[in-house]
């Protein structure tokens, strides 16, 4: 019986998406660190971001055959390994594995030349124009694979600049979903040093025997540790998806939105009322209600406004509401809808009140201001009664 892993299967592998610079052993090194999880998990596709010196590096370290493994590539040694290994523990059989840890073409990062009206891919991430060309670049890369709600992301900072780890974490914390994560490599001493030979890139089976340059020290490479960290990122995807809508193409503006989104409900919105169309503007946007929704929530703010505390509950506010009502009534002329309203509702229930909120909640939702529908309107139920919002003349 296969285990309850839906990773472990090809249709549904996870997506690992790293960005690397010149050291392509983090990808080696996180396949294998995740490979070695309880159970283990196995990327279907592979994603590097990089630039054309790392993309380079990457096809003359992992992709040229060498004699310390066989003749094979470092890749190839990599799967082998890790297929036979995990095999064991998720009882499939090697032909299921064929689909499994594909590398795609290898993503890089380019600027676009307006006078030549080309692009083309970066040395460096050194410039302003280079971050922001690497900013949409892996923002564009994370958006792809989150598009899919059956996939899940695995995205690795460990490689490249650090202005690269800082963006992807950035892009995981706009767009990144509940199931996705974020690791980090780490590699035991001496094996992430570079003057090894030959260099390490997992512990290889048969095992591979490392000289360190500068001492002669000879190391055996299943001696070496790696570990994985998961590293925690705020998922604002998840805190306001209805009120963004279309999520912004480049990330400049993307950041940007949610930075307004956040300021818009860090604290009370500003609303005001037109008793002439019994219209209530919540931050600009206008929303036209009912007289008696009108009422009260004009009944309910004149108390914020007034510095005036929230009621116990609902049916604490009977009574001054009702002589609300007809005090407000008597501001407008006999014959309005205004004094109709006042006249007609001047003794209001706790039914009346429930009928007009769960109204006035659906044209909230229906405005697309469900942000502010805490401070707009008063919580369900028993508790406080009131709202808190700043009142435009």
């Amino acid at each position: 019986m296969l285990p309850a892993l839906p990773s472990a299967l090809p249709h549904s592998a996870p997506v690992l998406l790293a960005v690397t610079g010149m050291s392509p052993a983090i990808l080696t090194e996180t396949v294998w660190a995740l490979a070695c999880e309880k159970p283990p998990v196995i990327p279907g596709r592979i994603v590097v971001i990089t630039t054309l010196p790392g993309k380079a590096r990457i096809e003359e370290e992992l992709f040229k055959p060498s004699s310390d493994y066989a003749n094979r590539t470092v890749w190839q040694a990599l799967r082998d390994t890790v297929f036979q290994l995990a095999g064991r523990d998720l009882e499939i059989s090697p032909a299921k594995f064929d689909d499994l840890l594909i590398l795609d073409d290898i993503r890089l990062i380019a600027n676009r030349d307006a006078k030549l009206g080309r692009s083309f891919p970066v040395e460096d991430i050194r410039t302003p124009a280079d971050n922001e060309t690497a900013a949409d670049f892996i923002l564009d890369e994370v958006r792809k694979i989150t598009a899919n709600a059956d996939t899940t992301l695995i995205a690795s900072l460990a490689g490249g600049r650090k202005t690269m780890g800082a963006l992807l974490y950035a892009a995981l914390s706009l767009l990144g979903r509940p199931q996705d994560r974020l690791t980090h490599v780490l590699v035991g001493e001496p094996f992430e040093n570079p003057g090894l030979a030959p260099r390490f890139y997992f512990p290889a089976r048969p095992e591979t025997l490392h000289q360190h340059s500068r001492t002669g020290g000879v190391h055996k490479s299943d001696a070496a540790r790696i570990w994985l960290a998961d590293v925690p990122f705020v998922r604002l995807r998840e805190l306001f998806p209805k009120q963004l809508g279309r999520y912004a193409g480049s990330f400049n503006l993307l950041v940007q939105t949610y930075s307004e989104r956040i300021q818009q409900i860090s604290g009370p919105p500003e609303i005001a009322f037109d008793d002439a169309d019994f219209t209530l503007s919540v931050q600009g946007i206008r929303v036209s209600l009912a007289p008696r929704e009108y009422a009260l929530l004009l009944f309910l703010s004149e108390r914020c406004r007034d510095g005036l505390p929230p009621y116990g509950q609902q049916k604490d506010s009977l009574t001054d509401f009702s002589a609300w009502l007809i005090a407000w009534g008597k501001r407008f002329d006999p014959v309005t809808r205004q004094r109709e309203v006042a006249e007609n509702w001047h003794k209001p229930s706790e039914d009346d009140l429930r009928k007009q909120l769960n109204s006035l909640r659906g044209k909230i939702k229906g405005a697309g201001l469900s942000l502010y529908e805490p401070f707009v309107l008063p919580k369900f139920g028993r508790g406080p009664f009131g709202i808190r919002v700043r009142v435009v003349p």
